[in-house]
């Protein structure tokens, strides 16, 4: 295989999943009805909500018809777009970084998780928001499915901080920062810190992977050897 090929797709599936991200924020729908840019704290909020009245704080009962097609607009992109890019930008970063190596079967096992919880969760909510006179009945899979992705995309970062401490090119920096996501993610699910640190942490690290992507490539395509260990 070229030395080149898994580095290409970590960086193209990198970028994807960036411009995705920022797409969010762009849809007609989300404009709408949030114009003040409150649509990733709503989003959220609709991710972990465990009751009908958590519902109703967000959408109003009966609810507002603009915020329900907002939801249905960003999980539609959310299914069809952002978990498969995402996902597969997660699955390339770990053979990137485990190259072959036994133990990168833990971060593409936790990436696969993530991605079924995050499919549960995201039909659930489009179940609740194009079918509202029903949402009681989708309610019990949504916050499940958000915290199974959470805790996967979490054990991913597990997973590659491994690699990253015991492959041969040791890379301090990531490592340590692929901690971060789980602590983080026990701390909100405990209520212990706000959601939007874990929207942070996971940033933080993704960018970090792609950057790792993004040198990896340019070693391959320069033809260098590999070169001595590097912190990153």
């Amino acid at each position: 295989m070229k030395r080149w090929l898994i580095p290409l797709c970590a960086v193209a599936t990198g970028l994807a999943t960036l411009a995705i991200a920022v797409a969010f924020g762009a849809l007609g729908e989300v404009k709408a009805a949030y114009p003040h840019g409150d649509f990733a704290l709503a989003l959220g909020a609709f991710q972990r909500a465990t009751s009908m009245s958590e519902f109703y704080a967000l959408f109003g009962n009966p609810p507002d018809l603009g915020k329900l097609a907002a939801m249905t607009a960003g999980n539609r992109l959310d299914l069809y777009g952002f978990i498969p890019v995402y996902t597969s930008f997660m699955l390339f970063s770990a053979l990137l970084l485990g190259k072959a190596r036994g133990l990168t079967w833990v971060p593409v096992v936790a990436a696969i998780v993530a991605c079924a919880g995050d499919i549960v969760e995201t039909t659930s909510q489009l179940a609740v928001s194009t079918d509202w006179a029903h949402a009681a009945q989708s309610l019990p899979t949504v916050a499940p499915g958000c915290w199974t992705k959470f805790f996967g995309l979490a054990g991913h970062a597990i997973g590659c901080s491994v690699l990253c401490f015991t492959g041969a090119r040791k890379r301090w920096i990531l490592g340590v920062v692929g901690l971060a996501p789980l602590i983080v993610t026990s701390s909100v699910y405990w209520h212990l810190a706000a959601p939007t640190l874990m929207t942070m942490v996971f940033s933080v690290f993704w960018i970090a992977l792609l950057a790792v992507g993004v040198l990896e490539l340019a070693r391959a395509l320069g033809g260098s050897p590999q070169p001595a260990p590097a912190p990153l």
